[in-house]
C-alpha cells in the first residue's frame, strides 16, 4: 500500500533529519568557539567585571544623556522583542508537545501491536523539551551575551568607530547563529511530530484490517473515519488534516525560519550605517552617531510597537495550533 511505503519513507527521512541536525548543531559549535574567541580579543582583560553594576540599569550623567547609547538600543527595543520571540517559540513548543503526548496516550490502546508504541512516549517526550527549551535558552544567551559585550565597552568610554564596527559584526554574527540554533530546535520538533502523525495514520489503517486493494483514498475515508474514536484531541486534528490534503509539502503554507529578523534587520542597519560612515571619513563623532541610531530605534518602536498578546489563550484554539504545527511540518 501506498501509505505503508509514505509512512516508512518518512521515518527514513526523520533519521536522516536528526544526524543532519545533529551535524548542524556540532557545525553551530564550532562557530560559537570562533565568535567567542573573536570577542575574547575585543574585551579587555577585565571584561568579566561589570561595567556598569546592574547591566540592565541606564544611567544618567554628565552633560550628555547616557540613554544615547547602544544600551538604551538594546534594553528599551531589542531585548523585548529577542523575550518575545523566545517566550512565543517556547510556549508554541509547550503547548505542541503537551497535546501530542496526551494524544499518544489516548490513541494506543485503540492500535494493538502498534509500532509507535516502541517510541517510549515516557522518554521521548521530556527529552524532546529539554533539547528545544535548551537549546531556545542557548540562543538567547548568545544573542544577549554579544549586545552586553558592546554595552560594556561603549560605557568605558572612547570606543573608536572601528572598535563599535567590529562588536556590531560580532552582534551580527552571533544573532544569526541564534537563529540557525532556533531552526534546529524547531526541525527538530518537525521531525518528531511528523513522524509520530504519519505512523500514527498507518496504525489506524492497520487496525482497520482493509483489503490489500483498497484503494488509497477509500483508505483515507476508512482511517478519516475512525479518528474521532481513537484520537478526538489536536493530534487527530493534524492526522484528519493530513489526510484531506495529502502530505505534499507543497501544499502548506511554510513558517518564516529567521525568527531573530526584527534584530537582525535593526542591527544590520546599524552596521551598514557605520560602515559607510567610516568610508566616507565621517566616523570621527560617534556621539552624532548613537544619536541617529537611538532616534532610528525608537521610530521603529513607533512604527512597530510590541503588543501584548496572551499566547497561552492563542494557542488554546486547536485550529490555529494546527495548522501552524501543519506549517512547521511542511517547512521541515
Amino acid at each position: 500500500m501506498k501509505i505503508l511505503t509514505l509512512a516508512l519513507a518518512l521515518w527514513v527521512s526523520a533519521v536522516l533529519a536528526r544526524q543532519e541536525e545533529r551535524s548542524q548543531v556540532g557545525e553551530a559549535e564550532e562557530e560559537e568557539k570562533v565568535v567567542e574567541v573573536l570577542a575574547e580579543d575585543f574585551e579587555e582583560e577585565d571584561a568579566l567585571e561589570p561595567a556598569l553594576g546592574n547591566d540592565d540599569d541606564v544611567e544618567e550623567g554628565g552633560a550628555e544623556c547616557s540613554r544615547i547609547s547602544p544600551k538604551e538600543i538594546f534594553h528599551t527595543e531589542l531585548h523585548p522583542r529577542l523575550l518575545k520571540a523566545m517566550d512565543e517559540m517556547s510556549l508554541y513548543v509547550e503547548a505542541v508537545v503537551e497535546r501530542v503526548e496526551r494524544a499518544v496516550e489516548v490513541l494506543l490502546p485503540h492500535v494493538p501491536d502498534s509500532p509507535i508504541g516502541e517510541l517510549k512516549s515516557q522518554e521521548l517526550f521530556p527529552e524532546l523539551r529539554d533539547f528545544i527549551l535548551g537549546t531556545i535558552r542557548d540562543a538567547y544567551d548568545l544573542v544577549r551575551t554579544a549586545w552586553r559585550d558592546l554595552i560594556r565597552a561603549h560605557s568605558r568610554g572612547n570606543l573608536e568607530s572601528e572598535e563599535t564596527l567590529r562588536a556590531l559584526q560580532l552582534i551580527r554574527d552571533a544573532q544569526h547563529q541564534g537563529d540557525r540554533y532556533l531552526n534546529t530546535a524547531l526541525q527538530e520538533l518537525s521531525v518528531t511530530i511528523k513522524a509520530i502523525v504519519m505512523n500514527s495514520i498507518y496504525v489506524v489503517h492497520r487496525s482497520l484490517h482493509l483489503p490489500n486493494d483498497t484503494k488509497e483514498h477509500d483508505v483515507a475515508e476508512a482511517v478519516h473515519s475512525k479518528l474521532p474514536k481513537v484520537a478526538p484531541n489536536f493530534l487527530g486534528n493534524v492526522m484528519a488534516k493530513v489526510l484531506e490534503r495529502g502530505s505534499d509539502p507543497s501544499g502548506y503554507k511554510k513558517i518564516l525560519t529567521d525568527p531573530l529578523r526584527d534584530l537582525n534587520k535593526a542591527v544590520d542597519e546599524m552596521h551598514s550605517a557605520l560602515e559607510t560612515a567610516i568610508e566616507n571619513g565621517n566616523a570621527e563623532d560617534m556621539a552624532t552617531y548613537w544619536r541617529e541610531v537611538v532616534a532610528q530605534s525608537h521610530q521603529r518602536m513607533r512604527d512597530d510597537p510590541l503588543l501584548e498578546e496572551d499566547l497561552e489563550i492563542i494557542y488554546l484554539n486547536e485550529t490555529y495550533l494546527t495548522e501552524l504545527t501543519l506549517s512547521l511540518m511542511a517547512t521541515w
